[in-house]
Parts: structure tokens; C-alpha cells; sequence
């Protein structure tokens, strides 16, 4: 019998195809292969369409010659089929399937196309003819998206993945039934600080509690629903369900500050997204910065300039975006720079790939530290170990989420982890030093190097004091721990009182991982400095310069840090007296010590009303921290009032 053939490559048409298997015998045997080239419409839109059609002709012939046994049927555009007998079997199915990949992509007889041009190849083994040819091509077709969803330029065999595809088919006639009967639940996940217990954010995770009995996690149907366009149903009601777990949270002590969430692609696409989020959170009375909407890395694979403006209107009403699932391939990294993202999350799968090697672990590292200089948080997904947290932390890495802590929970179960586990204010530890060197909660302690350190008496009734004798490099210091610091932000707040003037002599310096941060009060060309300094700039210092401190007088010094914007500011005595930007992040404190440091003499004098704090307190805030210090009974220092508001009348 003639079949009809494709009017430019000569194989077999889809109408013959058709007929074909209409002539064979019902539950015979026949094995399929469906074909797709990759990055066809690159070669069309660089080369044309005459190139374009070559290319077909092409690939044609490379499936005749590899495989001669079988009957080859162009589908149409650039999609393929091939029909082979019973008898091949399936070892040789793959080994002809693997020869075509690679004479596809050595360009066997396109060598002039630079294009990279591949085949996705879905194979069907072993499959019983029956009344229609629809379910054998929905079944090599599936395989086919499978292969080219995981990489292009490899085959699938449907065998192997048939259970996995069944259950898609299931998920996916369920899905609209399964929300009207809320089957969906919206479960978070704490997200910690990477050195200190404190909750950084909320994360959603959607489970799927199916009437069977199974719990379904999101990494089991989301990529479903976002192929087959479900995900933006499905987020929009998990966005409404979240505002009513927020405000529930209000009436809670122990809560998150912000929750993260998913927004589809097509959600970001859809020029209403703006007004209908602005409409929901105006009725929940929600404000935006207490959601922190996640965007998939792969959404950029395709069309990212046509989300770009929704990203710019949602990041400029206050809401956060972060970047999810980074290390899937990368689709996100050129677009770094060019919008206003405040969080990358690492991938569970990526950070296990790169903890396995050197390599992998460097470029961890490096790509993180980008992250880092342009003033985003990065937070790792699925940490299961301590090691690799204190890894991740020097990497400079914020936060971490993931088994280590605890498995997703619902929105109850949530809130009584967070109180039972973490905090969530901002922590002031202060040293009242009396009796000894431990923090007035004693959740602190440090610890004297040297006999030249002692107890006195404070800048008042209510504080101690510290007097150091001085001595050679990190002689009579204090070591304090490097948890103070190990927000990013930070306030460091105290009374200084000099009894000798050593150029570059550290009041305070804390040693990072890449780098120091010190406070000197006297420097000979007569300031006081507050020094950021990283170790990958030799000669490069980041310095906030004021008058100097006065010998035998106690002065009132604060220092601030904002790591979100990269300023930092230097208050003398209530006032703010000195403010730098672009000031590198240092990931990772390990030693802090008061009265000292490693390169120079050790300071001489009293140090009293030490106070860290793991944020930025304001001008205002610290002017009120002074002018609470100058009231305390027997307060023994010297108070500058000719600057206060209440003398400029």
C-alpha cells in the first residue's frame, strides 16, 4: 500500500501515520519514538526560514539512517515519529535513540549552523495496539516533554516514568475539585537566622490532602500546575488564605514579621495583578511589606521582559520580592542586576550538588557573595546539618530554612515552634558589669584575657564599670562572643572614659570572615574613627571620622550598621557625628574583643554601659539611650546639653 509522505522531508504524513496503524492487528505489539528539535525557532528567526526547512530535511535523513527498520512520519513543524516493528527491542531502542542525540548535535551535515540544536526523544516500548492510535501518541508525546523538561538533548522511556504520568493525569482531573473542596492546606515553614535563633520569615509550603488518604508535598504537583496553567488558580487562593493566617497572627506575641509566597509566571504576566493584590490586602488590612512574594528562577526562562514591569509596580508598593528555587539553572543570574530583588533562595537540590565538591562548594560561595554585594538576603532551603549552616555562614549566608529546624507545619503548630524555639524582637544584651563580665539576662558571658582587667564602678548608680590597664597586643582585653554580631545589622552602644591617648588603639573589634570592623578612639591626626575593612581590598578602608574623644572624660559612643543599604554611622555623645555608605556586608563574626585588638596596643581606661543590639536603632532612639544615661542617679559624666531639642527654643 502507498502512504501519503511529507511534501519536504518524504517521510510519512500524520494522515499516514493514521492509516497505517489502522491496519494492524488489534493487540499486536509496536514500539514508538516522538521526536522534537530543540531551539528550532532560534535557527528559523537567525538563519530564516529556507535554513529552517534544510535543517528539517536534514534530521530527516539522520532518522532514516539510524534507523532503517523503522517508519518514519514527520508530525508536523519539527516534531517527529518514528514506528518500529515488534521485534526491535528496547536496549536497541535507546542505543538508536542515543545515536540520534548525538549526530543531531555534532550537526552531522548542518555543520554551519552555530545555533545549538538538539532532539528530546520520547520512547513508548512494548505497547499493545488498540482502537485508536490518541492514547499511544499522548504516551510517547508525555515522555517526549519529560525528556525535554529535564534538560533537552536526552531521551525518556514512558515505561519507566508511567506511574509518575498516571498520577499526573490524576492530579490534573482532580485539581479544580480538589480546591472547591478545600483539599488545599497551607502549611509554613520557619525560616532562622543563620547564627542567632531568631525567626528571619515565614515561608509557605501547600500540601495536597487527598481523599485517598495521601498528602501530596507541593514538589509533587506544583510543576504540574504550573505547566498545565493551574498554579495561578491555586495562588490566589493560597495569597487570600495567608492574609487570614496573618492577621490571626496579629493576636500572637511570638510571630513572623513577614510571610513568603508563590506567584506564578502568568500571575506576573497578567497586567491586573497589582489592583487585585492592592484590593485583597486593603480588605484584610494587610500592609505589603509583610509579604515577601517568591518568584521561581525558572520563570525567566522565557518572556522574563513582560514580567518585568509588574515586578518594578510590586517592589515600589512595598511588597519584597525574593528569587526561589536559585541553582535550578541559573535562568535568573543576567537579570541580577537589573531588578529590585531582596532575597535569593538557594535550592535544596542545588546546595546538596555544590556541597558534594571543592568546586562546587567555591562557586557556592561566589555566587552568594554576589548576591551579598548587591544587598540582598540569601537565605539556603533544606539545610540538614550544622555543618553546612556554619558553612553557609561564611559563604554569608542570612538564613536557613529546612529539616535541621523542622518539617512545614500548620499555621498553629507554626506559632507554638516559634515560641517554644525561636525569638522574634530585637535583642538588646547589655553588660551591666558588677559583679562580673556576663550580660544582665546572662545569656552572655565574656571573659578577661590578662590580669590587667577589672570591675569598678560605672558611668552611674546603675552601671559597673570595666577599667583596662592597657599592655601589649590582645593583653588585658575582653573576648566577647561573636553571636552579638551575628545579625548583619547591628547597634553597638557605650561609655568610654581614656586615661591614655595610643594611636589606632581598638575600644572595640570584631573579626569577620572576611574581614574587621573596629572602633578606635584616638587616631594621631586627633579623630576618633569607626573602620570597615575586607580582606580581598588590601588598601581599601570604608571609615567614619569625628572628633576625638577626650582623655579622662567619659564620652558617649554609638556605632550603627544597616545592611540593607550599606550605611553606617558613628553618634558621639547623643548626636550623630559622622555617616559613610557603601560599606561592605562581612559575613560571619568570629572573635569580638573590648579594650584591644590584634595589630595594636591594648586600650587604657573605663568602659562602662555596654549595649548590643541586632538592628539599627535611629537618631532619635539613640538621643533617647543619652539622655536616659545623663538621668541615672549618680551619673558621673559630663552632659552636652547645648545641642539637645530642649535648649534650641
Amino acid at each position: 500500500m502507498e502512504y501519503e509522505k511529507d511534501y519536504l522531508t518524504g517521510l510519512w504524513t500524520r494522515r499516514a501515520m493514521y492509516t497505517y496503524y489502522q491496519s494492524l492487528e488489534l493487540g499486536s505489539r509496536i514500539h514508538f519514538m516522538f521526536l522534537d528539535v530543540d531551539n528550532f525557532k532560534i535557527v528559523n528567526d537567525i538563519y530564516g526560514h529556507n535554513e529552517g526547512d534544510a535543517l528539517l530535511v536534514n534530521i530527516a535523513g539522520i532518522l532514516q539512517k539510524s534507523a532503517p527498520m523503522a517508519h518514519g512520519v514527520r508530525m508536523g513543524g519539527d516534531e517527529f515519529v518514528l514506528i518500529f516493528p515488534q521485534e526491535v527491542d528496547r536496549e536497541t531502542l535507546c542505543g538508536i535513540a542515543g545515536g540520534i542525540i548525538e549526530r543531531v548535535q555534532s550537526k552531522e551535515g548542518a555543520e554551519h549552523i552555530s545555533t545549538n540544536v538538539s532532539m528530546s526523544i520520547g520512547i513508548l516500548y512494548d505497547e499493545k495496539v488498540g482502537e485508536t492510535l490518541e492514547d499511544t501518541l499522548l504516551k510517547s508525546d508525555m515522555a517526549m516533554y519529560h525528556a525535554k523538561d529535564n534538560g533537552k538533548g536526552r531521551y525518556v522511556v514512558f515505561n519507566d516514568i508511567a506511574e509518575l504520568v498516571l498520577g499526573e493525569l490524576e492530579m490534573e482531573k482532580r485539581q479544580q475539585q480538589a480546591l472547591r473542596d478545600r483539599e488545599f492546606e497551607v502549611r509554613y515553614v520557619p525560616i532562622v537566622m543563620a547564627q542567632t535563633p531568631r525567626l528571619h520569615m515565614a515561608q509557605v509550603y501547600v500540601v495536597w490532602n487527598m481523599k485517598d488518604g495521601r498528602c501530596r508535598g507541593q514538589e509533587e504537583f506544583l510543576p504540574l500546575f504550573v505547566r498545565n496553567g493551574f498554579a495561578t488558580e491555586l495562588n490566589a487562593w493560597v495569597i487570600e488564605r495567608v492574609l487570614q493566617d496573618i492577621v490571626a497572627f496579629r493576636g500572637e506575641k511570638e510571630r513572623p514579621d513577614r510571610v513568603g509566597v508563590r506567584i506564578s509566571r502568568l500571575q506576573l504576566l497578567n497586567g491586573n495583578l497589582l489592583p487585585w493584590l492592592e484590593g485583597l490586602m486593603h480588605d484584610y488590612k494587610v500592609k505589603a511589606e509583610e509579604l515577601e512574594l517568591e518568584i521561581e528562577e525558572s520563570a525567566f526562562i522565557r518572556g522574563k521582559e513582560e514580567m518585568f514591569a509588574n515586578i518594578e509596580a510590586l517592589h515600589k508598593c512595598g511588597f519584597r520580592i525574593s528569587l526561589t528555587g536559585v541553582g535550578m539553572d541559573f535562568a535568573s543570574l543576567r537579570y541580577w542586576d537589573m531588578l529590585p530583588i531582596d532575597t535569593l533562595k538557594f535550592q535544596r537540590e542545588y546546595l546538596q550538588h555544590a556541597f558534594a565538591s571543592h568546586k562546587g562548594r567555591r562557586i557556592m560561595k561566589t555566587l552568594m557573595a554576589v548576591g551579598r554585594e548587591l544587598k540582598m538576603d540569601i537565605v539556603a532551603d533544606g539545610v540538614t546539618s550544622r555543618e553546612d549552616i556554619m558553612y553557609l555562614i561564611e559563604c554569608g549566608c542570612n538564613a536557613v530554612g529546612g529539616e535541621y529546624f523542622s518539617k512545614p507545619l500548620s499555621a498553629i503548630d507554626f506559632l507554638r515552634y516559634v515560641r517554644k524555639n525561636l525569638r522574634t524582637e530585637m535583642r538588646v544584651t547589655e553588660f551591666p558589669f558588677w559583679t562580673d563580665y556576663a550580660a544582665v539576662d546572662s545569656s552572655m558571658q565574656a571573659a578577661p584575657i590578662g590580669a590587667g582587667v577589672h570591675l569598678t564602678e560605672g558611668i552611674s548608680t546603675n552601671w559597673g564599670g570595666v577599667l583596662f590597664d592597657g599592655g601589649d597586643v590582645r593583653e588585658n582585653v575582653l573576648e566577647l562572643p561573636p553571636e552579638l554580631l551575628a545579625s548583619d545589622s547591628y547597634t553597638v552602644c557605650m561609655w568610654i572614659k581614656p586615661l591614655e591617648l595610643k594611636g589606632w588603639s581598638s575600644i572595640l573589634y570584631a573579626r569577620y570572615n572576611n574581614g574587621f570592623m573596629s572602633l578606635v578612639p584616638y587616631t594621631p591626626d586627633q579623630s576618633t574613627i569607626y573602620r570597615v575593612h575586607q580582606d580581598d581590598f588590601v588598601n581599601h578602608y570604608h571609615d567614619i571620622l569625628i572628633r576625638m574623644t577626650q582623655r579622662n572624660k567619659w564620652s558617649f559612643l554609638c556605632i550603627t550598621y544597616d545592611a540593607v543599604t550599606g550605611v553606617g554611622r558613628l553618634y558621639l555623645n547623643g548626636r550623630l557625628a559622622g555617616e559613610t555608605e557603601d560599606i561592605p556586608q562581612l559575613p560571619a563574626c568570629k572573635q569580638i574583643l573590648l579594650g584591644g585588638d590584634p595589630f595594636q596596643q591594648s586600650f587604657r581606661g573605663y568602659v562602662s554601659g555596654l549595649v548590643f543590639c541586632d538592628s539599627v536603632m535611629t537618631e532619635a532612639e539613640i538621643g533617647d539611650v543619652y539622655k536616659d544615661f545623663c538621668k541615672d542617679p549618680g551619673f558621673v559624666g559630663d552632659r552636652e546639653e547645648f545641642w539637645m531639642g530642649e535648649h534650641r527654643k
